[in-house]
C-alpha cells in the first residue's frame, strides 16, 4: 500500500498546480531587499525569493570602476541577463582554473553552472545591472578571499 502511494506522489505534485489556485506576485522596484557595499550603496537586491522552491531572482549592481566580490552559488545554477552598462563576467574554468573574461552589455544572457567561481568587473562610467534567476528558493553561495580562497562570508 505504501509503495502505490509514493508512486503517485510524483504524479501528484505535478497535478496539483493545474487544479489549485495560486497566487501571482510583484516586487516594486522601490521594494527591493537591499545588501549595501561598504559605501552604503546596493550591490544586490533579492526580488523574488521564497515563492517557490525551484527559483529565484535578484538584481546585482556592480558601480563604475569596481568589482564584485569573488564567489559562487553553491548548488545553485545561475542565469545572468543584462540589463544595463557594459561589464566582464570572469569566471574560473576547467581543470586547470584558469580566468575567463566574457564581455557583457545590455541584452546578453550568461550561464553560471553551480559552484563555480565567479566576479563582475565593471571598467566604465556607468552602473553595470544585471538580473540574475538562480535554482532554489532563495539565493545561496559564498563570497571567498581570492580566487580558489577560502569563504568569507555565506549568502543566504
Amino acid at each position: 500500500m505504501f509503495s502505490a502511494m509514493s508512486s503517485l506522489l510524483p504524479i501528484i505534485s505535478e497535478i496539483l498546480p493545474m487544479v489549485l489556485p495560486s497566487k501571482t506576485e510583484t516586487t516594486p522596484a522601490d521594494q527591493l531587499t537591499p545588501i549595501l557595499d561598504n559605501e552604503g550603496r546596493p550591490i544586490r537586491e533579492t526580488a523574488i525569493a521564497g515563492k517557490c522552491d525551484k527559483m529565484c531572482a535578484s538584481v546585482l549592481t556592480t558601480h563604475p570602476h569596481s568589482t564584485s566580490p569573488i564567489h559562487h552559488n553553491s548548488e545553485q545554477d545561475a542565469i545572468i541577463y543584462v540589463v544595463s552598462g557594459t561589464g566582464t563576467l570572469v569566471v574560473k574554468e576547467g581543470f586547470k582554473g584558469e580566468l575567463r573574461h566574457h564581455e557583457l552589455r545590455p541584452g546578453d544572457f550568461a550561464f553560471v553552472p553551480a559552484w563555480t567561481e565567479h566576479q563582475a568587473r565593471n571598467d566604465g562610467d556607468q552602473d553595470f545591472v544585471w538580473v540574475i534567476t538562480q535554482s532554489g528558493p532563495r539565493p545561496v553561495g559564498a563570497i571567498l578571499t581570492d580566487w580558489g580562497g577560502q569563504e568569507v562570508k555565506t549568502i543566504e
